[in-house]
């Protein structure tokens, strides 16, 4: 299955013309021109067009022109549980170019997962998440917690898990883990496994419960994670980082995100509330990264798309340019890739992401708030390697 609005193959150089260049990594905000030769960014710079009379020109005037967006937590391996949307639905289709599926699968099945990572027809870059567990599936119904298998000890398999993470080092950028406890209330195996086995990479744990199985308090779930850790869903609501009492952070949330803690939204239908986001970022605890956890259950709402979650981001007072940041090269950074992806460096890989804002007055929703916005981004499609894909949604 092949990406919607392929319309470009085989050319060796295009320029995107007259757009305003957002690009973090270098600090550029302004208008210019956009070189790509051979499938990677050659120049950035105002005025550049004329110097490249044959190339492919698209004109970009009036739009936003970012480095490809990257989405640290999706869930994008079809046919593995019932959760999944295809890659291209949630990547080039909707304006990203690389997206990182946040633990679909786990140790046994990774192999299975694998196919779509390296399947010719996907268009979009997918790097993963991988759970420690030898048996881990997200599906609607948590089967996983429903049959106890994702707090059963014996489902951990550390020599294997980190057999599996160099096997497929090239495309697992962390462990993502759910905090389950077991004998301890306070400690999760799960995750002290997953931390001996990551070394330098990531850990994404998922703040807040499940159904069916007991998961470690915040206090004790903050205390534990190491600086360049992750926790998503990080702006959802009841989760124990603010005080009931005082809407206040909590001891242990301010000393972790001092000490390096990454805070990833991780939308989902249900774990981004606009009323705790407006109390952390009064208390000027903003996302790291930007992400969906765009799944079939809420793909046509109330997520939608990464652009989409950036409007909400950006309508609650965040400024354009971190907001692009917390979709390009901070989710880069978090991965260990930066310097390749999410900017607009010459010698990097050609992918961009071009937006429109569209100034019609409308309406977003977290899953239970609706908020009145006066403008939207929208993605109207994207290079990927140097091909341009048309945003089909």
């Amino acid at each position: 299955m092949t990406a919607t609005g392929r319309t470009e193959t085989g050319r060796t150089e295009a320029v995107l013309v007259g757009g305003r260049v957002i690009d973090p990594a270098s600090g550029w905000d302004g208008l210019a021109d956009v070189v790509i030769a051979g499938g990677r960014i050659a120049a950035v710079g105002p005025g550049l067009a004329d110097a490249h009379p044959d190339a492919r020109r698209r004109d970009v005037a009036g739009r936003i022109v970012t480095p490809g967006l990257i989405d640290l937590h999706t869930h994008v391996y079809p046919g593995l549980g019932d959760f999944c949307v295809h890659p291209d639905d949630a990547g080039v289709r909707r304006g990203v170019t690389t997206v990182i599926d946040g633990g679909t699968s786990g140790v046994a099945t990774f192999g299975l997962a694998r196919k779509w990572i390296d399947d010719p027809s996907v268009a979009t870059r997918i790097l993963a998440f991988m759970d420690p567990c030898q048996l881990y599936l997200a599906t609607k119904d948590f089967i996983c917690h429903r049959l106890e298998i994702a707090n059963d000890p014996r489902n951990l398999d550390l020599d294997r898990a980190a057999e599996a993470l160099e096997t497929h080092r090239d495309v697992v950028v962390g462990l993502k883990v759910r905090a389950c406890s077991t004998t301890d209330a306070d400690t999760s195996p799960f995750v002290e496994g997953a931390k001996e086995v990551a070394g330098k990479l990531p850990v994404m744990v998922h703040l807040g419960r499940f159904p069916h199985t007991a998961t470690i308090p915040t206090g004790a779930l903050l205390a534990t994670l190491r600086p360049g850790d992750i926790i998503t869903h990080a702006f959802r609501g009841a989760s124990g980082v603010l005080g009931a009492a005082s809407g206040k952070v909590v001891p242990a949330f301010e000393s972790a995100v001092a000490g390096g803690l990454r805070l990833d939204v991780g939308h989902s239908a249900t774990d981004f509330r606009f009323s705790a986001a407006r109390q952390l970022f009064d208390q000027g605890y903003l996302p790291t990264t930007i992400s969906t956890d765009l799944n079939i259950f809420n793909i046509d709402g109330p997520v939608l798309s990464l652009a989409e979650t950036m409007t909400k981001v950006w309508a609650l007072g965040v400024p354009l340019a971190d907001v692009v940041a917390m979709a390009t090269v901070r989710p880069a950074e978090v991965i260990g890739r930066a310097g390749v992806l999410g900017c607009l460096t010459p010698g990097c890989e050609a992918d961009v992401t071009v937006l429109r804002i569209d100034e019609t007055p409308a309406e977003v929703s977290d899953g239970y708030e609706t908020m009145a916005v006066e403008r939207r981004l929208v993605a109207t499609g994207c290079l990927r390697a140097g091909t341009w894909y048309d945003a089909a949604a």
